[in-house]
């Protein structure tokens, strides 16, 4: 069975995201951050990338540029 908004997502959006992996400096929580928030703030970093506030204590979210940007259409720990 088809999801006709997947597939209208998929016309518009064919390439999908790249994330980037982000760690927090205080609690070391991860995440993947889709391009589209990335893209949203001015890069602060010397990888050209923006400092983000951390969702679980607010301390500095960090790219963490040991890990390699995914291209998705979905959340990478949520794909198969």
């Amino acid at each position: 069975m088809t999801d006709p908004i997947m597939d209208e997502y998929l016309a518009f959006n064919p390439v999908g995201s790249d994330w980037y992996k982000y760690r927090c400096r205080s609690c070391s929580h991860t995440d993947w951050i889709e391009d589209i928030v990335v893209d949203a703030f001015p890069p602060v970093e010397p990888e050209g990338v923006p400092a983000l506030i951390c969702p679980e204590c607010g301390g500095s979210f960090r790219c963490d540029t040991s890990e390699p940007i995914k291209n998705s259409h979905q959340h990478p720990d949520h794909t198969s």
